[in-house]
């Protein structure tokens, strides 16, 4: 009596499932082999080795870090990221009033008849300031309270800020 005769009947199947599947692994193998030799295969882009091509780029530039301004000043993954704040003057007043929109958000509106207050919170910092009618804010003069919201002035120009600012453009730049 041999060796395969002496199995179950259980044993001689996976032994046949191991053979069968032994024959697929040296099917792909020889046909990969052979692929491999012949031209590329339709779809299948191979990369040129830049070494051995001579297209060795000699020196690595990199711009400025001015150039990232955008992404530092509204790093992707932060929670006061914002949509860059609409500006509709020129000038050193512009500038101004993109600093101001960029740096601070309104954070909440109290009016309540002759009295009314508002909070202001930095973007970057998260400090909260409590303004009132005439209050100076980094340079700018608060001059109006409104339900939505905050009108600063300063030397000619206004600049408005948004109670929700994350529904519209954060902020406003007028004349």
């Amino acid at each position: 009596m041999g060796f395969f005769a002496s199995l179950s009947l259980y044993s001689k199947t996976m032994l046949g499932v191991c053979a069968a599947l032994l024959l697929v692994i040296l099917g792909e193998v020889v046909l990969l082999g052979s692929e491999s030799d012949a031209a590329p295969a339709a779809g299948r882009v191979e990369s040129p080795d830049p070494v051995s091509s001579g297209n060795v780029p000699q020196t690595l530039q990199i711009p400025p870090v001015a150039t990232y301004r955008e992404v530092t000043e509204r790093p992707l993954f932060s929670d006061t990221r914002r949509q860059p704040p609409v500006v509709k003057a020129a000038g050193a007043n512009a500038a101004r009033a993109t600093q101001l929109v960029g740096k601070w958000k309104v954070s909440g509106i109290v009016v309540a008849g002759d009295s009314s207050f508002a909070l202001v919170e930095g973007i970057r910092d998260r400090k909260t300031v409590r303004l009132q009618l005439g209050t100076p804010l980094d340079g700018w003069q608060l001059e109006e309270i409104h339900p939505d919201h905050l009108v600063f002035t300063s030397a000619g120009a206004s600049a408005t800020l948004l109670l929700h600012s994350e529904e519209k453009a954060p902020g406003q730049l007028r004349q």
